[in-house]
Order: structure tokens, then sequence, then C-alpha cells
């Protein structure tokens, strides 16, 4: 009776605490595995198109589409491996040399042009955005609302008279005429004012009071801290001008100077489409943009994480 009693008397809330921790722990497991579920699902809705898209480059033309229905294991995976596309693409093979393919001399053109517009995009944002985020003069935010209304403009609408100043110019049908349109760009202006704005301000001025000009502060302070966002800026900017079809299709006619997914596109004739260089050309096109992706991913890592934080 002694017994019954003495536990008779103990608290509720601790008779109850085992099973709130099971609970508790049951509901901790569910969220993990819908969370995994949910992962794993996005995975591969990114995932499988780009797996079929390589696994279409190196199997023959007719086996592209001849196992998607039913699904089978054959769906992904070639019955017959082949190399055909790739070398077509990069004109080694007769039918490449036929159709004067150079995927090779396509793929320098977009590096080329990539890595002028990210260098001199770089040094005209990063002054600009400097101008807006440090520097303080009369109009400034009715400016700065001028050049962010620019990202509302279609890129359609700005073709035709982009090509009539181009060809003005004498720039049309050369590098140039696919490096200088974009030099300036208001979004990363206005991603890098973001950025600049968290650096202290009193930097800039313990870097004037030793007498440091405005250009030797942005040098030597500001953009040392802004590496992370920088680097964030030179990769969308990078995957955006390596993405760009319709501009170089417009502004230049020689195939020796074209990008590479203008000569992606020229695999769709009116009476073919040659899909296995097409995606042949795709999954080149991808390797330069996933290997700098993954050797800058740290900086592009804290730089979207900063931005959002400061933003």
């Amino acid at each position: 009776m002694a017994v019954v009693e003495q536990q008779s008397n103990i608290p509720a809330y601790v008779a109850t605490r085992p099973q709130s921790e099971a609970l508790l722990a049951l509901r901790r497991t569910a969220l993990l595995v819908l969370r995994v579920v949910l992962y794993t699902i996005l995975t591969l809705i990114f995932l499988v198109p780009f797996i079929w898209m390589i696994f279409g480059s190196v199997r023959d033309e007719k086996e592209i589409f001849q196992y998607l229905y039913p699904f089978s294991w054959h769906t992904f995976f070639p019955v017959h491996w082949t190399l055909e596309h790739y070398m077509d693409i990069l004109g080694i093979s007769d039918a490449g040399k036929r159709f004067g393919l150079n995927f090779g001399r396509n793929l320098l053109n977009s590096a080329i042009v990539s890595t002028g517009v990210v260098i001199c995009s770089l040094l005209f944002n990063t002054m600009g955005a400097y101008f807006f985020a440090r520097l303080n003069f009369p109009k400034k935010n009715w400016l700065l609302a001028f050049v962010l209304v620019t990202l509302f403009v279609p890129l359609e609408v700005t073709m035709v008279p982009l090509y009539i100043v181009v060809r003005a110019l004498h720039l049309q049908n050369s590098y140039w005429a696919m490096i200088v349109p974009w030099f300036a760009s208001p979004f990363v202006i206005f991603a890098l004012i973001q950025y600049f704005r968290d650096i202290p301000y009193e930097l800039d001025e313990a870097a004037l009071l030793d007498g440091a000009s405005y250009f030797r502060i942005l040098r030597t302070i500001i953009v040392p801290l802004a590496i992370p966002g920088l680097v964030t800026m030179a990769l969308l900017e990078f995957q955006f001008i390596w993405n760009l079809f319709y501009w170089p299709l417009i502004a230049v006619q020689d195939n020796n100077l074209q990008v590479l997914q203008v000569a992606i596109s020229s695999q769709t004739t009116q009476q073919q489409t040659f899909w296995g260089r097409t995606f042949a050309g795709s999954a080149l096109a991808s390797v330069p943009v996933i290997i700098i992706f993954l050797a800058l991913q740290r900086y592009y890592i804290r730089g979207v994480a900063s931005t959002g934080i400061k933003g």
C-alpha cells in the first residue's frame, strides 16, 4: 500500500514526459524523412533531363526517342554507345567536315566573349556601384531610379536601336559587337550597391584623412572587402553571356566568329533536327560553366548569403 501511495504522489507532468519526448522524436523523424523525400524529388527534377541529354549524346540517333515509351532501363542508357556526335560537332568526322562544323572554335568564341564582358562589366559596374553606394551628390536617388528602370525594358525592344548603334560604330560582325553592348548592367550595379553599403564608412573617412583618392579607396579598400560579391556577379554575368543567343545571331554573320549557342541551334533545320549533335553540343557547352562554378562556389555562396542578409 505504501508503494502504491508513493507512486500516486508522482506529478502528472513527470509521468507524461516520456510520452512527450517520444512524440517530439517521432515528429523530428517525420520532418527529416519529408525533407529527404522533398530534396530527392527536386534533385531528380533538375538532374533527370540533364542525365538524359548526356546519355543521348553518346547513343545512335535512332535510339534517342526509340525507348522513351514504355519506360525502361534503355530510356536513359544506350544500347549502342558511340562518340560519333562529338566527332561530328568538333569537325573530326567526315560528316562534320562536310557540314563545316567546328564547335571547338565556337567554344573558344564563347569563352572570349564571356570573359571580355565579365572583365569590362566588373570594371565599369564596380565604379558605378561605388558611385551610388559610397558618394554623396544631389539627386542621387533619382539617377539611381532611372538606371534601375532600364531593368524592366525587354531586350527585344532595344535590339534594333542597339544594332543601329553598333553598325554606326562599324563594330558589327566582330567580337566587339558581342562585348560592347553589355559593358554596363543595371542588375549588377544594383546588386553591388547592396554589398558596398554594408562596408563601414569609417574606412573611407580614415583613408580620405590620409590623403587617399576615391579611386584608391575603391581599389585598396572596397574591392578587397567585396570579393565574394564581385565573384557572385561575375558568375551570373558569365552565365548570362554564355547562354546568349538572340543578339549574337543578329550582330555576327561570320561563322568563324559565332558563339556556341548559335552553332547548336544550326543543327535544327527545316528538314531535320540532329538531336545527337544538339545534345553533344549542349553537353559541351555545360562543361565550362560547371567547372567555373565548382571552382568558385565558396565565393558564390558567401556572396549570395551576404547579399541576401544585407538586402
